[in-house]
């Protein structure tokens, strides 16, 4: 019952309780991760990317509303910002390149 709390299968871990040990079974069950526990930590962390996201899409499409002079500094900050947001992880390859595009065609 406890590999089916962590999101696993009752009658795998049942079965293989019964052919090694119900210790070894009982050890493996408590060593393996929590399935349920990284699904809800993937959604986080898809959700903080989302917001990242639409943030930088924000300040993608105030950036084409600056005065010309500031245009220049504005979109040298946003591309510094996009840099830092892919070090992290929150952006892909794809959505940096898309995002500094759309800075530089603005």
């Amino acid at each position: 019952m406890l590999a089916n709390s962590k999101g696993r299968s009752f009658w795998g871990f049942t079965l293989l309780s019964v052919i090694t040990s119900p210790l070894l079974g009982l050890i493996i069950v408590l060593i393996v991760s929590d399935l349920n526990k990284e699904s809800a930590r993937e959604a986080h962390l898809a959700a903080e990317n989302e917001r990242h996201l639409e943030s930088i899409k924000a300040i993608a499409r105030s950036t084409g509303t600056t005065a010309p002079a500031q245009e220049h500094v504005s979109v040298a900050d946003e591309l510094e910002k996009l840099a830092a947001l892919k070090e992290r992880g929150v952006l892909t390859d794809e959505e940096f390149s898309v995002q500094k595009k759309q800075l530089l065609q603005g």
